[in-house]
């Protein structure tokens, strides 16, 4: 009985142990990308919509002036009110894409600067490398992220992918088996 109890509080130490690097490592409020970028992405939306609705009633607003003026009849005018949801709809479209695009630009940055800075110079993530090989993300090739991580080529990766990544990772390290956390553990140890 006595080397059992011995062995309980090792095996609740490796898994503080752990999390503590996890949590000394990884800042979760800054590589929470979708978090992050909503705001963002509602703003671009908004954008889109009113560029998108100047262009229209400003096509809108011409054929209905010709209209009144006597220059085109009603079923033309009808034409022109369909056809003018093309450009208007491209127009937006457009207006979202860009605004969208550089509003996620340095929150991207950010996150590749943070991956920068925790892989150091002799990779960081792959030390979790038990944890991960059992997580199936989509889109994820979880074998690369390894090798990226040891050769100090993780920040190639996208940011969101790494986010993903590394949440996934938080969520799993917290109901991984014993052996498992031992592995990382030592993985963890070996580097420092």
């Amino acid at each position: 009985m006595a080397g059992m109890s011995s062995k309980q509080p090792s095996k609740r130490n490796s898994r503080k142990n752990v999390m503590r690097s996890f949590q000394q490592h990884f800042d979760l409020a800054r590589l929470d990308y979708k978090r992050r970028v909503k705001p963002g992405k509602d703003v671009a939306k908004v954008t889109g919509l009113i560029l998108a609705a100047a262009v229209y009633l400003t096509g809108f607003g011409l054929a209905f002036y010709s209209r009144s003026q006597g220059m085109i009849d009603d079923n033309f005018l009808n034409k022109i009110a369909w056809i003018f949801m093309i450009p208007a709809s491209v127009v937006g479209m457009f207006a979202y894409l860009i605004t969208s695009n550089r509003r996620e630009f340095p929150i991207r940055e950010d996150i590749r600067a943070h991956v920068h800075d925790l892989e150091g110079e002799n990779g960081y993530l792959w030390r979790y490398a038990p944890v991960l090989n059992q997580l199936e993300l989509k889109k994820i090739d979880m074998e690369w992220l390894i090798a990226a991580s040891r050769e100090k080529r993780l920040v190639e990766m996208a940011p969101e992918d790494i986010c993903a990544t590394v949440h996934a990772l938080h969520e799993a390290l917290q109901n991984s088996s014993a052996a498992v956390v031992n592995q990382v553990e030592k993985n963890l140890e070996t580097s420092a």
